[in-house]
């Protein structure tokens, strides 16, 4: 009797998908709240989803990082085990392998270009019929861009396609390019990512005049584990993911929830905003697809080939020594078990872009 007992417990936790008996550990979790492909980690802090799937006793520092490069740092010194970043410097901390064995672990966002590939130009900029009459403008003007990230990336890759050739080409974070929008300063053209993008098109300091869709240019977002830590405690590398599955269910499922949530989070982003920078289509004339925001979770072909063309990029700018990935750059198997347990599949879902008459702010 006793032992049936027993077989009844160890049941209920696994059907609960809690770990029982797991070692609790002590980590520190890297997030991105001013880009909409880290968004899940401020939903998964919000709803305290790690004391659900996380060992019992486990415990989560949450740090928000404005940029991937010091999650990155973080992860190498083994002060960060687990981290959300955009594409290129999640692809950077893979090659580091003499300094930590990191790894890709999951593919939260995937878009048609619609969350870090977006152009903009000055509001004063004549209202463009396509991305063709876009890039007729943006030819002969200067064009700033973030060196290194995704958006660069973009960039180069559809000027050397002939989508423009501006007369020159400005290197500028993402918070000067805000400020020279909101100042007035910027003649041309820039590329940002999202939710930067939507916030100053809302000011009315910018507009929309392309996506990367109309050149097959992708965009994705990464979650990163140390190699060490999904060895040493796969329970918990594990229940991080299912976690993660839950975000992104959540975001899918519950926008106005969401909104608030990340009303909470973020500094100088009205609801409107937050809204529109991931729940509003995207205009037809600048390349928008009705799929604003995958959570593809998995490493299938299209995430392959964006990565490869990433390493290639960041070659080219130097910043690697090989074009190619290097062995074993992700490891889904903490992905895959959370699949397996949680009976999903992914994709897990999408955001469909709604018209802005929808938006339940004004």
């Amino acid at each position: 009797m006793k032992f049936l007992k027993m077989v009844v417990i160890v049941l209920v936790f696994a059907v609960s998908g809690r770990a029982w008996s797991a070692e609790a550990v002590d980590i520190t979790y890297g997030y991105h709240p001013y880009w909409t492909g880290g968004w899940n980690g401020v939903i998964i802090k919000h709803l305290k989803l790690h004391e659900k799937y996380l060992p019992a006793g486990s415990k989560v520092r949450f740090e928000a990082h404005l940029t991937g490069p010091p999650m990155v740092n973080a992860l190498l010194a083994d002060k960060m085990q687990i981290g959300t970043m955009g594409d290129m410097p999640s692809l950077v901390a893979t090659t580091k392998r003499k300094i930590a064995d990191i790894r890709l672990v999951s593919t939260p966002m995937f878009s048609n270009g619609q969350n870090c590939n977006k152009i903009v130009v000055p509001a004063d900029a004549p209202d463009f019929a396509s991305v063709e009459e876009a890039g007729a403008w943006l030819t002969g003007k200067p064009f700033a861009v973030h060196r290194g990230t995704c958006a660069n990336r973009f960039v180069d890759s559809v000027i050397s396609k002939g989508a423009f050739k501006p007369s020159e080409r400005l290197s500028m974070t993402i918070e000067v390019i805000t400020s020279n929008f909101e100042s007035g300063k910027m003649k041309g053209g820039a590329a940002m990512w999202e939710p930067h993008a939507r916030r100053v098109v809302e000011l009315g300091h910018a507009k929309y005049a392309a996506t990367g869709a109309p050149w097959g240019e992708t965009d994705a977002d990464f979650t990163l584990m140390r190699q060490d830590f999904i060895e040493n405690h796969p329970e918990a590398a594990t229940g991080w993911m299912k976690a993660e599955i839950e975000a992104m269910q959540f975001m899918i499922n519950n926008p106005k929830q969401t909104v608030e949530i990340l009303y909470e989070e973020l500094t100088g982003y009205p609801r409107s905003t937050i809204w529109s920078a991931i729940y509003e289509e995207n205009p037809v004339a600048i390349g928008g697809d009705p799929v604003t925001y995958q959570a593809k979770m998995v490493f299938d072909d299209d995430v392959i080939t964006l990565a490869k063309n990433g390493y290639a990029f960041l070659h080219e700018l130097k910043v690697l020594k090989s074009p190619n990935p290097p062995e074993n750059f992700y490891n889904d198997w903490p992905l895959q078990t959370a699949l397996s347990e949680m009976n999903l599949k992914a994709p897990i879902g999408d955001i469909m872009g709604k018209p802005r008459s929808t938006r339940p702010y004004n």
